[in-house]
């Protein structure tokens, strides 16, 4: 007994081990796909390279949220750095032309063009970078799962503390009490638990990264099930994130003069959406910037909200300013009798779900900034966001969209994709003095949203009890993501924010949300079977044990046969984590009350079986002892595997078809085990007509679905 009850053990933990390393792979795999990228000058063209393909002599661009990929001398430009990872000083340092940086700080304010002077091993730090980090916590399935194996073993003590009594009036003796002790422990330890959670998340994170989510955090599979509130950025998630220019207004200036002035203060190389489209509308009506040279430029900053550039266009020297209206507005002389127009225009503007921008320009020795006219974009929303926000609903999840721009842009595209029309700017919500919590309940949406605002949003919603996923892509959401139960790093993120996140999506737009959400519940529910499983499985046992006590003041089950159980029930119920099963149209919950008050009365229906046939061995066909006491344990095999037909659906028990690996484990499960008690194998040999009474008393339970079914309703 001491041998199997040893390979038992071993068998747990060579079982979690293998699986541990093959998540472990997986995961290592996953990340390597979140390898940092790099714009480079090859062949006079700059391009996005992986960061592992640079050399001493690149010259790379590093703008606001880069993770600087090498160490590099600063050619132009400037830029404020944490080191903070690397040297554990707290504050960053401004970088200028040359000046070092270091491989694996973070770039949080400015550009630069800098060239490469060292690569892997041969950096100043000498290691490459580590983007991603496992969290170590604990997650909400694994505390809910060990509380209910604590109620387990306090019932198992409880009804040991009644059973030894009555083995000291028998005199019994010490190895016997021994025995039943072991009996009553071995029936409540799970001892499955840490395979069963590891092959569970380890084939979650693999279906989601067949859809596109990369996981970096093996427990995000089952966070995400159970989020009941997304917040979503509007750019790239909503939105096609392919802004695009639908007009060009000038104010005593032509098209072209606005817009080669806009195209002045953008940069190609930045990558910016808001550049690339300025820059390419320009081309397309045969606007460059080849007959004017850059003596200076400023890029945009959020505390500065515009850009600038000095150029010099044949002979005049010309300052071109480019950023949010109001704050170009407030630069400009002649801004007092084209204020009115121009706010009209923007809002009219907005109206229509656009987006402006306002170009100014200072030509020649003038200290006059003069406003030159409005540019306006669009990003307009995805074909199938409307239905992915109607689909994120009908999984109980509430959309709350974020956005840097507008109400009025953010009113028009939040009722365009059904996100709803109540939304709010943070900065008047800051103005007024009112707290975030006191309006998130009624939100469907905030604009005017700073990065740094988002970590705030994400605490005012969890104030309120709310589970939240965020999506980010710049390093300032970085805090945002690391806060949320899911962090989702949207595909064009920063390399700062992959970092902080637990869901990495390869693909834009909302569907791989839902996607990761289904398989979230998905997950959730294969566990939710595990455990009411486990649950009914071990109170079942424990009432056998304590029955055959108080009744006929015997053990009904030996160490050996506990040890068979647990290997006929915990080892191969493993194949539950691999289950089909249906999403929840809720979020997914851990309510340990409501899955106990659910268990309770399908372990008395278990009970029924192995009673009777206890009863018709002794009273009717005068079986032995021995034999009376393995067709108990017959018995107890055979209702799991009609427990799991019941428990792994919510529903009634044939709305869906078990998985190939459970019903390969439940019928094999049934032939080994009575081949076994038939030929008399571990078992004592049992007759043909006990053999049919196990059978037929196991199919008693399923009298109790519709009572299964109306619990499953009442309390999931």
């Amino acid at each position: 007994e001491a041998e199997i009850i040893a390979f038992l053990l071993v068998l747990n933990a060579t079982i979690g081990y293998l699986h541990s390393r093959s998540s472990e792979k997986t995961v290592q795999l996953l990340k390597k796909k979140l390898s940092v990228k790099v714009s480079v000058l090859r062949d006079g063209k700059w391009i996005e390279v992986d960061a592992r393909e640079l050399v001493p002599g690149d010259i790379i661009f590093l703008r606001i949220g880069s993770i600087v990929p090498a160490d590099a001398k600063v050619i132009n430009g400037n830029m404020l750095v944490d080191q903070s990872a690397l040297t554990g000083e707290s504050l960053p340092v401004e970088v200028g032309p040359g000046g070092i940086i270091y491989s694996g700080s973070i770039v949080k304010r400015g550009e630069a063009r800098c060239i490469v002077v060292a690569t892997g091993t041969k950096t100043y730090f000498g290691k490459t970078i580590e983007l991603v980090k496992e969290a170590k916590t604990t997650s909400m399935q694994e505390e809910a799962v060990l509380k209910i194996t604590r109620y387990m073993l306090y019932a198992g003590l409880v009804a040991l503390a009644v059973s030894i009594p009555i083995g000291i009036m028998e005199k019994w003796s010490v190895f016997s009490l021994i025995d039943l002790a072991v009996v009553f422990l071995m029936s409540c330890v799970p001892v499955a638990l840490p395979a069963v959670l590891t092959i569970m998340q380890a084939y979650g994170s693999m279906e989601l990264s067949r859809r596109n989510v990369l996981v970096t955090r093996l427990s995000a599979v089952e966070d995400i099930g159970a989020v009941n509130v997304a917040c979503l950025d509007k750019t790239g998630t909503i939105t096609l994130n392919q802004l695009e220019v639908v007009g060009v207004k000038g104010y005593g200036f032509t098209e072209k003069d606005v817009v080669l002035y806009a195209v002045l203060a953008s940069r190609e190389e930045a990558h910016d959406p808001l550049n690339d489209a300025i820059i390419t509308y320009g081309k397309r009506i045969g606007v460059t910037r080849d007959l004017c040279k850059e003596l200076s430029f400023t890029p945009f900053e959020p505390s500065l909200k515009r850009s600038e550039a000095v150029a010099l266009c044949g002979n005049e020297k010309v300052k071109a300013i480019l950023g949010e209206p109001k704050t170009v507005l407030s630069l400009c002389t002649n801004n007092e009798h084209l204020k009115d127009k121009v706010l009209q225009d923007i809002e009219e503007a907005s109206r229509k779900g656009a987006r402006t921008l306002a170009v100014a320009v200072q030509r020649g020795d003038s200290r006059e900034v003069t406003f030159a006219g409005l540019i306006h974009l669009m990003d307009p929303p995805r074909p199938d966001a409307r239905e992915m926000i109607l689909k994120l609903r009908e999984h109980g999840v509430r959309p709350v969209m974020l956005t840097g721009d507008n109400v009025a842009i953010a009113k028009e595209i939040a009722r365009n994709v059904a996100i709803g029309e109540r939304i709010f700017s943070v900065r008047e919500i800051m103005s007024k003095d009112v707290k975030l919590e006191d309006i998130i309940d009624e939100a469907d949406g905030l604009a005017e949203v700073y990065p740094e605002d988002k970590f705030n949003v994400v605490k005012a919603l969890q104030s309120k009890g709310y589970r939240v996923a965020m999506t980010g892509d710049g390093v300032n959401d970085a805090p945002a993501l690391s806060q949320a139960e899911a962090g989702i790093a949207v595909k064009q993120a920063t390399d700062a924010a992959k970092a902080a996140a637990s869901l990495v999506l390869l693909e834009d737009g909302l569907s791989v949300i839902v996607d990761a959400i289904t398989v979230g519940r998905i997950l959730h529910q294969r566990a939710l079977t595990w455990v009411i499983n486990k649950i009914t499985k071990t109170l079942q046992t424990i009432l056998v044990i304590l029955l055959g006590m108080l009744w006929l003041r015997k053990m009904t089950i030996t160490p050996m046969g506990m040890a068979v159980l647990l290997l006929a029930n915990d080892f191969l119920t493993m194949t539950i984590s691999t289950d089909n099963a249906r999403p929840s149209m809720k979020p997914a919950t851990w309510n340990v009350k409501n899955i106990m008050i659910f268990s309770l009365p399908l372990s008395i229906a278990m009970l029924i079986p192995p009673v009777i046939v206890t009863y018709i061995s002794l009273s009717v066909l005068n079986s032995s002892w021995n034999a009376t006491v393995s067709a108990v344990l017959l018995s107890l095999i055979y209702t799991s595997q009609v427990r799991i037909l019941m428990v792994r659906e919510r529903n009634w028990l044939w709305s869906s078809r078990p998985g190939r690996e459970l019903t390969i484990s439940l019928l094999g499960t049934l032939i080994v085990f009575t081949l076994l008690a038939y030929t008399g194998i571990i078992f004592t040999e049992l007759t043909p007509n006990l053999l049919l009474v196990v059978a037929t008393t196991s199919l008693i339970p399923l009298a109790f679905e519709p009572l299964k079914v109306y619990l499953a309703k009442k309390y999931f």
